[in-house]
């Protein structure tokens, strides 16, 4: 039995909150009605045949409903579970995508053929040939140039952080210093392995956790364990060991103890703000990137979406449900259009290349919230 699931008392508040519901106003796809599903199935009173996967797989993990629950039901934990028991479902493709985006070399190998290899699929297509090969290795440990340091902090990297947003880690390291913060990178840190336990592998998901715990533990003591990636961040809030000392590098920033010491250059423009499900659902933690924005003088940071809507990338969602993944975005779009933003920021990779295919080659260019406070900082 899932003792989680059975908190669920079916009030029906999450209805309203659930994007996938909103969309086909279809029991099965609610909160609520996804909970009663794998609670058949453990029971045995349903199979796991495809009905069940698809109706599984669709959710998109926004976790609105689990922030908003009276009973504070863990949906994510209760939804990765019940992929568990359908797991024998999942399609090669899937299987295809998260074995290559959650290895390094191997996204880097396919990134070289790109839209080739994926000739039935333009968007996977795009998403390889975004992958960045020539950038310098991180380095295990940096100092900052002060006589005593604010304290020490360690930096997940993940999987596809090299890859995809090297711009916002090297901004978070930039950022750190100025801070007075030492900054530490363990090597032999991996994939957060959110991607593995929302796709039901919860073996795999739980020996990367444990590598990932090892890694920092042997980093000695930390003040925190700080994430760029907010889909990175959500998973390792959840981890056993380190998640009670995670922060989202953001909120992390925004306390005084570092705020205190971050100076910006003006920069006069309209800039659109996007704040990932993850970041404020599970992390709570889009005030503080507006609010480290609005530490640049002469910066209008304008959010876009609003505090329960969802743009639909979920993870792979939008490379694997692209019918709902674009009807989800259609919002965002639009408004983006509208305010006609000299740059978009997103701290979130799937989110930001979704929104970003959305609105084309002549739409504004997007960056992590990191990246532009680093460029405005005033370095000592």
């Amino acid at each position: 039995m899932f003792p989680e699931a059975a908190r669920c008392v079916k009030c029906g508040l999450c209805l309203a909150e659930c994007p996938t519901y909103r969309l086909s106003a279809n029991e099965t796809l609610s909160p609520r009605g996804r909970i009663a599903l794998i609670q058949a199935l453990e029971q045995g009173q349903l199979e796991a045949d495809n009905h069940a996967y698809a109706a599984l797989n669709g959710c998109l993990l926004c976790r609105r409903c689990e922030s908003m629950c009276p009973s504070e039901v863990p949906f994510a934990r209760v939804m990765d579970r019940g992929r568990e028991l359908v797991h024998s479902r999942q399609g090669l493709k899937e299987k295809l995508l998260i074995s290559v985006l959650t290895r390094p070399f191997w996204a880097k190998l396919l990134s070289r053929a790109g839209r080739r290899i994926f000739a039935g699929s333009t968007r996977l297509g795009r998403i390889v040939s975004e992958i960045q090969h020539e950038s310098p290795k991180l380095e295990m440990v940096y100092s900052p140039q002060v006589e005593e340091p604010a304290g020490r902090v360690g930096l997940f990297v993940g999987c596809t952080g090299d890859l995809f947003d090297r711009a916002a880690l090297d901004g978070a390291i930039t950022l750190l210093l100025q801070a007075g913060f030492e900054v530490q990178i363990p090597p032999e840190q991996v994939c957060c392995g959110a991607l593995d336990a929302h796709a039901g592998n919860a073996e795999q998901a739980a020996r990367l956790m444990a590598i990932n715990e090892q890694a920092f533990s042997a980093s000695g003591n930390l003040d925190a364990v700080l994430s760029v990636a907010s889909g990175c961040g959500a998973q390792l809030a959840g981890y056993a060991g380190i998640g009670q000392n995670h922060a989202d590098i953001c909120s992390f920033l925004a306390q005084e103890k570092a705020l205190s010491r971050l100076r910006f250059k003006p920069l006069p423009q309209r800039v659109a703000v996007h704040i990932p499900c993850s970041l404020e659902n599970v992390l709570h933690g889009g005030d503080a990137v507006l609010q480290l924005l609005r530490r640049i003088p002469q910066l209008q940071p304008e959010r876009v979406g609003g505090d329960s809507i969802c743009c639909g990338a979920g993870g792979t969602a939008f490379l694997l449900q692209t019918d709902m993944a674009d009807r989800l975005r259609e919002p965002f779009l639009r408004q983006i259009e509208a305010s006609a933003p000299a740059l978009v920021l997103s701290g979130n990779v799937s989110c930001r290349l979704h929104l970003q295919a959305g609105l084309g080659a002549d739409g504004p260019p997007f960056m992590h919230p990191l990246a532009l406070l680093a460029q405005q900082l005033i370095k000592d």
